[in-house]
């Protein structure tokens, strides 16, 4: 199943639903597949996806196999297109929705 992620003024992106879950359980949305968030609820969503990632990346290096590592470094590219879809919409204060497509 896809995902469709959709603001004002941004274009409209699709992610499959599986990577979409994480990278929204990662911004305290639980994973919903359906789902929208506005005013300080972007804010708070943006600190904790980001926090989410940083934390990630403190991995030790040791610790992580190569397929470990692909994924990782896999899911922070993913991520790149929410998270500037919420910077976005904390600018100029509009929502982000999501839905399956």
């Amino acid at each position: 199943m896809l995902i469709k992620f959709e603001s004002k003024k941004v274009a409209p992106f699709i992610m499959q639903s599986q990577i979409a879950e994480q990278i929204l359980t990662m911004a305290g949305q639980g994973g919903r597949i359906e789902g929208s968030i506005s005013g300080g609820a972007i804010s708070e969503a943006l600190a904790s996806l980001e926090k989410a990632l940083s934390e990630q990346s403190e991995i030790p290096e040791e610790s992580i196999e190569e397929d470990e590592e692909q994924e990782r470094i896999s899911l922070a590219a993913r991520a790149a297109p929410f998270r500037e879809m919420l910077r976005h919409a904390l600018q100029i204060d509009c929502y982000v929705m999501w839905r399956p497509e």
